[in-house]
C-alpha cells in the first residue's frame, strides 16, 4: 500500500473521529499542543501525523490511537 494512500487515511479516521465526538478543530489542537494551522495541515493530508500527536489526539477524544492506526497495520 502506498504511503501518501495510509497517510491520507490515517487524516481521514483523525477527521472522522472529530466529528463523531462532536468536537472542533480548534478544541483538538489545542489539547494535542498543535496549532491549529498544523492540524489543518495534517487533517488535508499536507503534512504526515506523528504518532505522539495521534496519541494526543485519541487522548482528549477519548479513543485509542490504534482507531488511526488500524489500516497501516
Amino acid at each position: 500500500m502506498d504511503r501518501n494512500f495510509l497517510n491520507l487515511d490515517i487524516a481521514r479516521r483523525v477527521v472522522l473521529a472529530i466529528r463523531e465526538a462532536g468536537s472542533d478543530v480548534h478544541s483538538v489542537a489545542q489539547a494535542a499542543d498543535i496549532t491549529d494551522s498544523d492540524l489543518k495541515d495534517r487533517l488535508e493530508g499536507r503534512v504526515d501525523f506523528q504518532v505522539d500527536e495521534l496519541v494526543r489526539v485519541g487522548g482528549f477524544l477519548r479513543i485509542p490511537v490504534t482507531r488511526f492506526l488500524e489500516v497501516a497495520a
